[in-house]
């Protein structure tokens, strides 16, 4: 394994276990039933002793109501450029605010236009 598909699975494996400690009375084992693996499916992903499959990366996103690739986002690395636009955000006179909503509900329009294609 090459050091960029290894720094993606520990991202994933990371945002995994962060999804699982924001989500109460979700256990290991009750996800691994939910998304119809074995008992030990997510507790080897997790312990690198499993890569997890196309379908179950599918399946995990669909349980946590993201798409399969969000898994593999490196929050962490954005975070401090999602927290200044917050910070941005703001400071902005309320007034301003329906307009700022508009234009990323655009942006998020043309985001999602472009990957329909």
């Amino acid at each position: 394994m090459n050091e960029t598909e290894k720094k993606t699975i520990d991202i994933f494996r990371r945002n995994l276990l962060a999804l699982l400690s924001q989500e109460p009375g979700i256990s290991m084992r009750r996800l691994s039933q939910d998304i119809h693996a074995s008992d030990s499916y997510i507790q080897k992903v997790l312990t690198n002793k499993t890569n997890p499959s196309f379908d179950k990366i599918d399946s995990l996103g669909a349980y946590f109501h993201l798409q399969g690739w969000e898994l593999f986002y490196d929050f962490e690395d954005t975070a401090s450029d999602s927290l200044a636009i917050i910070q941005l955000i703001n400071t902005l006179p309320p007034a301003l605010l329906p307009l700022v909503r508009e234009y990323m509900q655009f942006l998020l329009d043309q985001y999602n236009r472009v990957n329909t294609l």
